[in-house]
């Protein structure tokens, strides 16, 4: 009795481990992760003080941002191309401006939605290389309090 009950559960866990093993893993955009297929439109929220793209990382070509502000203030959604991580940026003046990063030193601006009244949408498209690139807010303070992220075109 004793050996047909451990038989039983044996045939059980090798069950659970063939099944477990012959389901394949999701892939990242099907687990609601971090790419993009080609031709997929980009979702970004703008609020404070953060950045939200639906994914990280897109292929090569056209990318179109649908960017909103869902913030209380205005906001402006800005793609850096450079090979500085988007939170080590130097602030200093931009525009005659104080409390912004120079966009002309600290890589090249790709394109910008300008500035974005509270409950605004609009859309951005880009023709992109395969690179790093930064999305920020460079209005006053807004890059400094975090409205920064990292993006990857491959």
């Amino acid at each position: 009795m004793r050996i047909g009950r451990w038989l039983s559960l044996m045939s059980v866990a090798a069950l659970l481990v063939a099944s477990a093993c012959s389901k394949s893993a999701p892939t990242p955009a099907a687990a609601g992760g971090s790419r993009a297929s080609a031709g997929d439109d980009v979702a970004v929220t703008l609020q404070q003080w953060s950045i939200t793209p639906s994914v990280t990382t897109v292929p090569a070509g056209s990318v179109t941002f649908d960017v909103s502000n869902s913030g209380t203030v205005p906001h402006e959604f800005v793609v850096m191309s450079t090979d500085t991580a988007a939170a080590d940026f130097t602030i200093s003046s931009f525009e005659g401006e104080s409390d912004r990063f120079n966009e002309d030193t600290e890589g090249t601006n790709a394109g910008e939605t300008g500035d974005m009244e509270p409950d605004a949408s609009k859309t951005l498209t880009l023709d992109l290389a395969p690179g790093h690139y930064a999305f920020v807010c460079n209005l006053p303070a807004h890059y400094g309090l975090g409205m920064h992220v990292d993006f990857t075109v491959t």
